[in-house]
């Protein structure tokens, strides 16, 4: 602990040299000159701008960033940018992306996640897209729902891919490292046509053993394999035209996760009548990060995401542009958990998802060298989701569970579920944008959205032991309008202010699996959410260019919290809370301070808590059920980065190039009481290698000091204690308290290290 504030003391101090730039983006255009050597082009509000213009709070990495801070998957991403924050949930099979506070403990997430403006529903897809195809990565903080639309209630984050070129390129890039650790990636690009046809083709494979052992068996738990391929072809018939139709395809076959339960250690209750003894409701503490004891009968996930999208550009006369965005993706998982998490075999878990999503924006853009600017789209969506889950006792507690199936004592020990589920989602959107100068240096804009969206369920729950099958269908309806107001100052050349209020809804949806207790009718649906954000912003460029300072402060007046709840008989549901808050600042630098020599870092402080909610069901556990000034799940109230990048020749043709990355993140919370937490981590990265224009070779180091504080985790029902409980009354054995939930906690990667070689041409 007093090791990760002496390094936070350090980077705070560090980061005042001046403030950097979270993202070390560096020169666009190598023949410019120092004034505008560092001028970044974003597309956040859909149209091209720069970062320092631009009146929203953005991260960007550009993929000299991606590659210099080896960048693979969103994780990095997060702990590369204040005020973001990253729960990989389940070992990231329910990964939940939190930004500026907005944390969602179930169901869909508050962060959208886009593909070249594509919307992604599956947050799979997110790490295997960090490669040589991206051309960079925008993180909009604060509420994008007015031009995003889906699931942006707290930001989004949108992956830009790069365009097929005029001329023939490519990288070859191969990494080798600790446990068999292999990452070959490809690129390719070039004319079909030459100056009218072109494509880009690449391809990635990785592969690695486990760096924890399946002591049921003797082998690696956590074996990873993927492979990637991407394509993209564009054509110009015309001058004022321009079409890209983009594929990538997608292929993961995975082990098991780092998964243990933490033995709850405080707040003794009896939630079942006697015989049963009192049992512990609640871990109080810091959960352990654990590195040994995993046992498990052997799972897998094998998934599959064909992701496609298809973009037109006409530019008509005067400037105007009309932009046409076709997205289509198709997901399948498959997956085999051992969800007791231990060597007994009690409760196995299989399953399989299959989703196709369907979208299509259309707009027209005015031009943007105007005194007045406009936008005005239009955007329709379609989800359809099928899931079979298969959740089930097996050997001795199966024959328990049909020994008390006909007992009351059948509610201790939930026979399992054999669920089938459809669910579908429409929507509607006309969305625009209206923007104003109202002197040289004053310029306001309007946002709004009005979407109108159909949700649909069929669930069929069947009985493991009877075979009856229960039916729920249902469908309801959502409309909303968000609006956004900004208004903006060019006080200098050099600073450029900003104020805004922005409006985020997210619809509320059904209630279809669980599989500790059975759902009431009463509780199949949930409500919409709602929040106001108001924001100050302020970025600054000093030192002829050589220094960007960007800083943020922002409140969030949130209601009607979609959160995580318990039902009558334990199921875990989607639930509305009463009101929450969230208030922070960030700030956001870059600075060249030498020739060679770049420091990036950044700071953020949330605060997030509960301002009114009751969680009714802990009362039964014996634990005080008003959470009012609790603060939320997955939220860091404080973090900050920096890094440092030094490059000098060497030689006549090679550069020596060296990077230090440091990244802490306050402990965060990881269920509803706050009682339970991960503590803080503290990060640090290093690479060091030379390089010119054709060829690269480094070393690079990961958790160089091994950070000993699990990732995250999640409370959920332990399937063994609750065999433990029933077969303690079933065969007269001493009885054994009924304890509701333990923290599942997924356990930090050790130190990791590896060579990587490139070659461009």
């Amino acid at each position: 602990m007093n090791r990760t504030k002496k390094l936070l003391t350090l980077m705070a101090g560090a980061s005042v040299l001046p403030f950097v730039y979270t993202a070390p983006a560096l020169a666009q255009d190598e023949s410019a000159d120092d004034s505008n050597r560092d001028v970044i082009i974003v597309t956040t509000r859909k149209r091209e701008e720069s970062l320092q213009t631009v009146p929203v709070a953005v991260s960007v990495f550009t993929t000299d960033d991606i590659e210099s801070a080896r960048i693979t998957d969103v994780e990095d991403i997060a702990l590369l940018t204040p005020g973001f924050t990253f729960a990989p949930l389940f070992g990231g099979g329910a990964s939940t992306p939190v930004i500026r506070g907005q944390s969602t403990t179930i169901g869909e997430p508050n962060v959208g996640f886009f593909i070249d403006g594509v919307y992604q529903s599956s947050r799979t897809i997110m790490d295997s897209l960090l490669g040589d195809s991206i051309e960079r990565v925008e993180v909009a903080k604060g509420p994008q729902s007015a031009l995003y639309g889906r699931n942006t209630f707290a930001g989004a984050v949108n992956f830009v891919t790069k365009e097929p070129s005029n001329e023939f390129e490519g990288t070859l890039e191969l990494t080798a490292g600790k446990s068999g650790h292999f990452d070959g990636r490809a690129n390719i690009s070039g004319p079909i046509i030459e100056d009218s046809l072109y494509f880009r083709l690449g391809g990635r494979f990785f592969r690695r053993d486990g760096y924890f052992t399946n002591e049921l068996t003797g082998d690696d738990l956590d074996d990873r394999q993927t492979y990637v391929i991407s394509g993209a072809i564009t054509a110009t018939p015309a001058p004022n035209f321009e079409a890209t139709l983009r594929v990538g395809y997608e292929d993961t076959d995975d082990g098991d996760d780092p998964l243990r339960f933490a033995m709850n250690n405080a707040a003794p209750a009896n939630p079942t009548p006697a015989p049963l003894p009192d049992a512990l409701q609640l871990f109080v503490g810091e959960v352990p990060n654990e590195q040994t004891g995993f046992a498990v009968t052997p799972g897998f996930v094998d998934r599959e995401n064909l992701t496609t999208s298809l973009s037109m550009n006409w530019e008509v006369a005067d400037g105007y542009t009309i932009t046409s965005i076709t997205g289509f993706n198709d997901f399948n998982n498959e997956f085999a958990t051992d969800n007791d998490y231990e060597a007994r075999s009690i409760r196995f878990s299989s399953g399989r998802t299959a989703q196709e999503e369907f979208s299509q924006e259309l707009r027209i853009t005015s031009p943007g060298d105007q005194r007045f600017r406009w936008m005005l789209g239009g955007y329709y969506y379609d989800l359809s989701l099928e899931n079979n889950l298969n959740d089930l006792f097996v050997d001795g507690a199966a024959s328990l569970a049909v020994t008390l199936s006909p007992t009351p004592l059948a509610g201790l020990l939930p026979l399992g579920a054999i669920n089938t589920t459809n669910e579908s989602t429409e929507s509607f959107a006309v969305f625009g944008q209206l923007e104003y100068d109202i002197t040289d240096r004053i310029g306001f804009a309007f946002d709004g959205r009005w979407t109108t969206e159909e949700k649909t369920a069929l669930a069929i729950d069947t009985n493991p032991i009877t075979m009856v099958q229960s039916t729920f269908q249902e469908t309801a309806n959502f409309d909303n309008f968000v609006p956004r107001f900004t208004l903006d100052y060019q006080a200098t050349d050099d600073v450029f202010l900003y104020a805004s209020a922005a409006k985020a809804v997210k619809t509320g949806g059904f209630n279809v699996v669980t599989v500790a207790g059975a759902i009431l009718d009463s509780e199949r649906t949930y409500n919409p959410e709602t929040s106001w954000n108001y924001e100050l912003g302020a970025k600054t460029t000093l030192a002829d260019g050589r220094v960007r300072l960007n800083l943020a402060a922002f409140y969030t007046d949130w209601s009607d919290q979609i959160v995580r709840a318990l039902g009558a008989t334990f199921a875990v549901l989607n639930a509305n809370a009463g009101e929450t808050s969230v208030k922070g600042v960030e700030a956001e630098l870059f600075a060249n301070l030498a020739d060679g020599l770049d420091f990036t870092g950044g700071f953020a402080y949330t605060d997030s808590e509960y301002d009114s909610y009751t969680f009714g069901a802990l009362a039964g556990l014996g634990v005080n059920p008003v959470l009012d000034g609790t603060r939320l799940q997955f939220v860091s109230e404080y973090t900050a980065n920096a890094s440092l990048q030094y490059s000098r020749p060497v030689t006549n043709d090679f550069d020596w190039t060296s990077r230090f990355d440091i990244s802490y993140q306050s402990d965060q919370s990881i269920v509803q009481t706050a009682d339970a937490f991960v503590g803080d981590a503290t990060t640090i990265n290093l690479r060091t290698g030379i390089e010119n224009d054709r060829y690269a070779l480094f070393v690079w180091v990961e958790n160089l000091t091994e950070e000993d504080s699990a990732v995250t985790g999640a409370f959920i029902p332990n399937q063994a204690t609750r065999f433990d409980t029933a077969a303690s009354l079933a065969i007269m054995g001493p009885p054994v308290g009924f304890q509701a939930f333990n923290g599942l906690v997924t356990s930090r990667n050790p130190r990791i290290w590896g060579v990587t070689a490139r070659l461009k041409f």
